[in-house]
């Protein structure tokens, strides 16, 4: 009996690609968005032997080489569907490299639907969750609370960040033009009264996402005090609100050195590390 190197396989997982397809047709921030994002695995087979008994790598295409292949791609590609991106992904790998037999490619979609048909404002509803919670002392009154975690929203343009504090550890550039993504966690607190909740609840919702949209954010921080600001206005029976804005970076994938040029189109989507920006604004 001889040991031997039985099957291999080797790539890149969770590459996430996100996309603005935007007509060109009119101002930026009328014209209608498409926003479409996509994790992408990628996994290839052949004659990469060597690389694991013999420590020969000149067959191995890196695992960074597969990442970059993906957005190189993506910018040329309408990423419509994920089938068909996919299949553009391993027709390049087995069509450009001789020694790649087979190339598996797995892709995920997270699906970014129109928020308030806004020409550039998305939502991706599936992990939104209400929430409430009640306090009762002896002999007082109920605290109720309600809330809502875990709402992802987003908006392809009408979004800058500049002029912010200059030191030698800064290396953010400024920017005018940018995704704004976040997931949204709220937290309200009620004054003491009976109520119809629900109704409560679809006014404080609908303020926070229209506040979000109705403006040119200049930073997350007065886009969510302004977020703040409304659903107190339009729910007068609610005395504080407490809202967290993590952001979902989305940073514009670097094509120059694949001669590219990428103008807010491409982008590479992000969890870790993020900025998280939190505050608590008050009708009381």
């Amino acid at each position: 009996m001889a040991i031997r190197l039985a099957e291999n396989r080797y790539g890149k997982h969770r590459v996430r690609v996100s996309k603005v397809r935007r007509p060109r047709q009119a101002a930026s921030n009328t014209e209608r968005h498409e926003f479409v994002e996509y994790a992408v695995d990628v996994e290839l087979e052949g004659d990469f032997d060597e690389s694991y008994t013999g420590g020969d790598n000149r067959h191995v295409v890196a695992t960074d080489t597969c990442k970059n292949t993906v957005y190189v791609l993506a910018k040329d590609h309408p990423l419509d569907t994920g089938e068909s991106f996919g299949a553009a992904i391993a027709e390049h790998f087995v069509g450009r490299y001789d020694h790649v037999g087979r190339a598996c490619v797995a892709v995920t979609e997270t699906v970014w639907s129109r928020l308030n048909d806004s020409p550039h404002g998305f939502a991706a509803r599936d992990r939104a969750t209400p929430t409430a919670r009640v306090e009762l002392t002896r002999g007082e009154s109920p605290v109720v609370s309600a809330g809502i975690e875990h709402l992802i929203i987003a908006k392809t343009t009408e979004s800058g960040f500049v002029d912010f504090h200059q030191d030698e550890y800064r290396t953010l550039a400024d920017t005018d033009d940018r995704i704004l993504a976040t997931e949204l966690s709220a937290t309200w607190t009620y004054r003491p009264g009976d109520r119809d909740y629900a109704a409560s609840r679809e006014r404080v919702t609908g303020a926070l996402l229209a506040r979000f949209l109705d403006h040119y954010s200049r930073s997350v921080q007065e886009t969510l005090y302004f977020m703040g600001e409304a659903a107190l206005g339009a729910c007068p029976e609610a005395l504080r609100i407490s809202l967290t804005m993590p952001n979902k970076h989305h940073l514009l994938a670097d094509m120059a050195p694949f001669g590219r040029e990428n103008e807010n189109e491409v982008f590479v989507a992000t969890d870790e590390p993020f900025g998280y920006i939190s505050a608590t604004v008050s009708n009381e």
